[in-house]
């Protein structure tokens, strides 16, 4: 009876303090996008480079062009055109989406249901006859995207911007490669003295070369709640495993790591979450604490 009481009380136990075999794992999303405004002139092209490392065969890519100035694409005022390929040689005809409707009318938007390329993505841009446009660019890559929300996929020439012009695009014009950035797409709940890991894998580019750092990120988005991180190149990533890479074992709400590397090291990681303090919820019971946080990590040129 002792025996059956001691089992009883440990299991208990282990289930108040949060404490499991597993971590919960949580899936990432991956974004690219320019970290300064970008001002072009008159007619004055532009490309932009994701690099993808063979991965999001089969995902959805959203991509949105912000004009800082012109937020309601304003023509007159403005605009860029752009479209986007899976090869600098490759011209509006073999375009995946552009961010033009069937009259020729710009937008920000520039939609692809379904990324079946194992090469880098492309968005090539334009800017129409004002000068001095300026724009930002994010490109979100969505696992998991709601249907209907483009209404037509197709792809239209936009005005002025002929296949002769964009034919001399990989050659001639300026060329940015954009920073990629990986989040959870929504707050994660975890319990106290419970585990999330994440897996990521990050892609170094021409600009970042192979002398890069990796700032990896853990903030609560509760006011109340704080954690841990652990950063491993294998599994199991485990707190105090000889294989744990970076750690920042403070248990503080804004949780930061930052990895150095001159080799080309840390390009997939997992990043282990402890969570130390939250919320208390009395159901379901016995009642437990939990905390709320989101993640952000950036690949980043370390030299300039």
């Amino acid at each position: 009876m002792s025996r059956l009481l001691l089992i009883s009380f440990t299991l208990t136990a282990c289930i108040i303090s949060g404490i499991e075999a597993e971590p919960i794992k949580v899936p990432v999303s991956t974004r690219y996008i320019t970290t300064a405004i970008t001002t072009i002139g008159q007619g004055v092209e532009k490309t932009f480079i994701a690099a993808l490392c063979q991965q999001f065969s089969g995902e959805t890519i959203n991509a949105t062009l912000l004009l800082n100035n012109n937020p309601s694409w304003d023509v007159p005022s403005g605009v860029v055109y752009y479209y986007i390929v899976d090869d600098p040689a490759k011209t509006q005809k073999d375009a995946l989406c552009n961010n033009t409707d069937k009259a020729g009318v710009p937008g920000p938007y520039c939609i692809i249901q379904k990324w079946s390329s194992t090469k880098d993505m492309y968005l090539k841009a334009r800017a129409g006859d004002v000068s001095g446009i300026s724009f930002s660019i994010d490109i979100d890559i969505q696992k998991n995207a709601k249907k209907g929300i483009v209404k037509d996929h197709k792809t239209y020439a936009a005005p002025g911007f002929t296949n002769s012009s964009t034919s001399r695009l990989h050659l001639k014009v300026d060329t940015e490669y954009l920073t990629e950035i990986v989040t959870v797409e929504t707050s994660q709940r975890l319990a106290y003295k419970k585990e999330a890991l994440l897996e990521i894998t990050f892609c170094p580019n021409p600009f970042t070369t192979l002398d890069y750092k990796i700032n990896s990120i853990i903030y609560g988005t509760d006011g109340i709640s704080s954690y841990a991180q652990y950063i491993c190149e294998k599994l199991p990533c485990q707190v105090d495993n000889p294989d744990v890479v970076g750690s920042n074992g403070k248990q503080v709400p804004n949780n930061i790591v930052t990895l150095t590397t001159q080799s080309g090291q840390y390009s997939h990681i997992y990043v282990l979450v402890v969570c130390w303090s939250g919320q208390y919820y009395p159901t379901p019971s016995p009642g437990n604490f939990f905390g709320e946080f989101q993640y952000s990590g950036t690949l980043m040129r370390e030299s300039p």
